[in-house]
């Protein structure tokens, strides 16, 4: 898939939730999906860890989602990312069958 083809979703992780960075009226299932599946980690959390993670994302006719390629500043965090969404299922009809490219900035204020 081209650059072009994903859907860009800019979010915040903070101690607090998970919040859009902006155009928060766009996508809005798909993001209330995302603010309440992903927290900040305990592991994160304890040892003051911020980063950032991008992830594409697909979503199929069922609403599974599945990570196809990722990035992060830090394993770990990238790792509980990519777990976490890979276990998703969003079952709303405007969510199914789409190409996500969501950017996640883990910022500890």
């Amino acid at each position: 898939m081209s650059f072009s083809s994903h859907i860009p979703v800019v979010m915040v992780v903070g101690l607090q939730g998970c919040r859009s960075l902006f155009a928060a009226a766009e996508h809005s299932i798909f993001r209330e999906v995302i603010s309440s599946n992903l927290r900040y980690p305990d592991f994160a959390r304890s040892f003051h860890l911020e980063g950032v993670v991008n992830v594409d994302i697909s979503t199929d006719i069922l609403g599974n989602v599945s990570v196809t390629e990722s990035t992060g500043t830090h394993p770990d965090l990238l790792d509980y990312v990519t777990d976490s969404l890979n276990r998703l299922i969003i079952r709303h009809e405007e969510v199914r069958e789409k190409q996500y490219r969501l950017m996640l900035k883990f910022i500890m204020y």
